[in-house]
């Protein structure tokens, strides 16, 4: 299961996983996740800069949450999502400036309960302007520490990353980026079942690449056009014990029983290519809606491929 929700740009800030949870998750996670706003302190309690406050909430439909490649196999589900997001602002120099945060976040499943999940994460970035006025070009290198903790208890993870990230606004109406993140989910593993094969199926290492391009029709309204490429470790979920792969294509497998009883999770080598087609307008000065579509087509190790369709609704608003 690829964790999936809504993006908030807060001032060209920060693009954050965004989620909302119920009480024993959410307090899981806050409970467990101290070491993720150290980099946030550390930089706040010895430097002053601007404060930015947002929040986002989103409603998406995936047509397989659990990433299998049998029709059969796979579940489709809604889910709503929400993140309020604290950030500060430290001018360094003519024309550097640093950004440290944190996000407060979670999910709701319509169906699949176990996938609820909330989240603490701590963040710390480095941005650099190449030059002067609206149109220079910029650069950042980031690093964050989240921790993710699921209704099913045994997807509780930690996940560290660290992205680079270039981009230009090339006139009044194009703004471009691109972006490589490289990203480790570390999970306990659970009890062994398959003899030889690793059981932590819920850790994942991978290295993406994204590029964006935004077009603005008018002073409210504009449109966006995203693309990904992924490779690294993927979970694919089956539901049943029908289906079975090499024990050499595989990384790791575990029970899944939030999809079903005799589901199975098996973690493998795969590329993922995406696509998003997106538009957001402009409410007011804080706030925006937007609403847009993903496709991803996974080739992993063993003929495991499989696609996903995203559409989603958004709402952001900034204080």
């Amino acid at each position: 299961m690829r964790p999936r929700s809504c993006r908030v740009a807060a001032a060209a800030l920060h693009n954050a996983d965004m989620h909302c949870l119920g009480t024993r998750a959410f307090y899981k996670a806050a409970r467990a996740s101290v070491p993720a706003l150290l980099i946030y302190c550390a930089v706040s309690n010895t430097a002053r800069g601007d404060w930015v406050v947002a929040t986002a909430a989103s409603l998406s439909h995936d047509d397989n949450v659990g990433d299998a490649r049998g029709y059969s196999d796979q579940v489709s589900d809604f889910s709503t999502s929400g993140t309020l997001s604290l950030l500060q602002l430290i001018p360094v120099g003519e024309s550097y400036s640093l950004i440290a945060g944190g996000d407060l976040s979670g999910q709701l499943y319509d169906h699949l309960s176990g996938l609820r999940n909330a989240s603490i994460d701590g963040l710390l970035s480095l941005k650099k302007k190449w030059g002067l006025g609206a149109f220079a070009a910029w650069s950042r290198a980031q690093v964050s520490v989240a921790r993710s903790d699921y209704e099913d208890g045994y997807r509780d993870a930690t996940v560290y990353r660290a992205a680079l990230e270039v981009g230009k606004r090339v006139d009044e109406r194009w703004n471009l980026g691109v972006k490589y993140t490289f990203e480790r989910r570390v999970a306990a593993p659970g009890a062994g079942e398959i003899y030889g094969v690793s059981s932590d199926a819920f850790s994942q290492a991978g290295r993406s690449f994204t590029a964006n391009a935004q077009y603005a029709l008018s002073d409210r309204l504009s449109l966006s056009l995203g693309s990904l490429l992924r490779h690294g470790d993927v979970v694919s979920t089956t539901l049943g014990e029908g289906q079975s792969y090499p024990l050499s294509d595989l990384k790791a497998a575990a029970p899944d029983p939030t999809f079903g009883p005799a589901a199975y999770a098996y973690r493998l080598d795969g590329t993922t290519y995406a696509v998003r087609l997106g538009a957001d307008y402009s409410l007011t000065e804080h706030s925006r809606i937007g609403g847009g579509f993903q496709r991803f087509d996974t080739h992993a190790r063993g003929g495991n491929n499989y696609t996903n369709s995203v559409p989603q609704l958004t709402w952001r608003y900034q204080f």
